[in-house]
């Protein structure tokens, strides 16, 4: 049993880490997305080894999507979304002008 206890301070580090990680990166960035009216640009994309891409619309706050086969969006593009849905617009520059793109 004691050679046991040695991994307890281990385990609830991960514990721990894994609540605080899911809190804040995943729960707080759901509540702002759903919860606010948005209307920003896209500003950065990170791809994560094919599995998930993050489109960052604030320095802290982003979209994520596990499709990544499929057309997605770019750096720029303007996104618009009404509070308290999920569903929002796309617009891309096209001719000098944003146009509707696209609406998830």
């Amino acid at each position: 049993m004691k050679k046991y206890l040695k991994y307890i301070p281990i385990i609830l580090t991960l514990i721990l880490f894994t609540y605080f990680y899911i809190y804040k990166y995943v729960y707080l960035n759901n509540q702002h997305f759903y919860g606010g009216n948005i209307h920003a640009k896209i500003i950065k994309i990170e791809n994560y080894q094919n599995k998930s891409i993050q489109f960052y619309y604030d320095d802290k706050y982003c979209i994520t999507t596990t499709d990544t086969k499929n057309d997605t969006l770019k750096i720029g593009d303007s996104i618009s979304k009404k509070s308290q849905t999920a569903k929002f617009d796309v617009f891309r520059k096209l001719g000098g002008k944003y146009q509707l793109y696209k609406s998830y």
